[in-house]
């Protein structure tokens, strides 16, 4: 993939997402930083390849803060994941993976009897959420901004895995954001996720590293 058209797509992942979430982005030493406010990180720093030794001068920027993310996407991470770190700064993520479709028409398997779906619809997304009595067995969010939708939190509770969940979760969304206008999509993928994302015809374009601060012990 071309410096270009890598910058484009992961400029339409962050924008999506943090429209999705409702996140306010800045820009530091030149690249995005995601003021997440999650139960994981505070912040997510996204780089695109910038080269080893400007990917390792970021490490400042995470080191010994536990609530802080580095995040490098490029076509092959693997000489990110080579370098020596600090004490401050661990690995968080080493198999994700920016993946991206365009939608067209997608049969949504029926759901069996015993679960029961509903919708959690705000502003700027759209949550789906299927239950088993008082459990959510299979969960997933929906962004859209324009004619771009990026699916975030797509998850199947253990419990209730291999049994078509995560599958009717995507086609759910995935009719959902044809419905709204939406005809490219674009998420960032587990290695789990990644399996059933292919199956549903999205493509794997981009490695995904991170790095997280890591707090001093006393």
């Amino acid at each position: 993939m071309t410096a270009g058209i890598a910058h484009e797509l992961i400029d339409r992942w962050i924008i999506t997402w943090a429209h999705a979430r409702g996140l306010e982005t800045s820009i530091v030493d030149g690249w995005p930083l995601v003021h997440v406010r999650s139960r994981t990180r505070e912040t997510e720093l996204i780089c695109t390849d910038p080269g080893l030794e400007a990917f390792a001068a970021l490490f400042a920027h995470i080191d010994g803060d536990d609530r802080a993310m580095l995040t490098v996407i490029a076509d092959d991470a693997s000489p990110y994941a080579e370098l020596a770190l600090p004490p401050g700064v661990r690995v968080d993520r080493d198999d994700e993976t920016l993946m991206s479709t365009t939608f067209s028409p997608i049969d949504v398997p029926p759901l069996d009897a015993r679960f029961t779906p509903r919708w959690d619809i705000e502003d700027h997304r759209a949550r789906y959420i299927v239950e088993a009595g008082d459990r959510v067995a299979a969960e997933g969010t929906i962004g859209i901004l324009g004619e771009e939708a990026t699916f975030d939190a797509v998850e199947t509770t253990p419990a209730f895995q291999r049994r078509g969940l995560g599958r009717h979760v995507m086609t759910t969304l995935t009719a959902y954001a044809l419905e709204h206008g939406a005809s490219r999509g674009v998420l960032a993928a587990s290695a789990r996720g990644r399996l059933l994302y292919e199956s549903l015809g999205w493509d794997a374009e981009l490695d995904m590293f991170s790095l997280m601060g890591a707090a001093e012990s006393d």
